[in-house]
């Protein structure tokens, strides 16, 4: 009788300690900023000595605020380089969330190959407790340097805003 006293006693406590944590209601809206790590391989086509056509997959994990956080992503794009500089990089990400939930989003930079960029993003869509995702914001991305031939690293800090229906 003592037993099951004592495991009604803490069944109970755990209901009320981490329930509503368990049931919480994702907000509707709200801000996020972050950083994005990613590692990636490229395909580069020269064209002539001054423009190059990259284009690329990178796959990483994004750690932030946000509902996005702890999510892994890969975003598949590609940009025109003339003299080294970009103003087109565009691309499209897919993110998947802990719960297995997908966010979608584009985004564009301008900067450097092989430096750092600067650009913008947008929530075009998502799945489960995203679906319906808008929103976007900004991005600074930098490249390190690769630590094997063909490939190259990184980072993004982003920020910005989303909204759910």
């Amino acid at each position: 009788m003592r037993k099951i006293i004592m495991a009604s006693v803490l069944t109970f406590f755990l209901l009320v300690a981490f329930g509503p944590v368990a049931s919480a209601e994702m907000p509707k809206q709200g801000t996020s900023s972050g950083t994005m790590s990613y590692s990636g391989t490229h395909k580069i086509m020269l064209l002539g000595k001054e423009r190059v056509q990259m284009n690329y997959e990178v796959m990483g994990v994004y750690v932030g605020e946000g509902p996005l956080n702890n999510s892994s992503f890969r975003c598949i794009g590609g940009l025109h380089a003339v003299k080294g500089t970009f103003n087109n990089d565009c691309g499209s990400c897919v993110y998947v969330t802990p719960n297995g939930d997908q966010a979608f989003g584009t985004y564009e930079a301008k900067g450097k190959v092989g430096g750092s960029a600067k650009g913008t993003y947008t929530w075009v869509g998502g799945t489960g407790k995203l679906a319906g995702l808008s929103g976007g914001g900004e991005l600074i991305r930098i490249n390190v340097r690769p630590i094997t031939k063909g490939t190259f690293q990184g980072y993004s800090k982003v920020k910005g805003h989303w909204k759910l229906p």
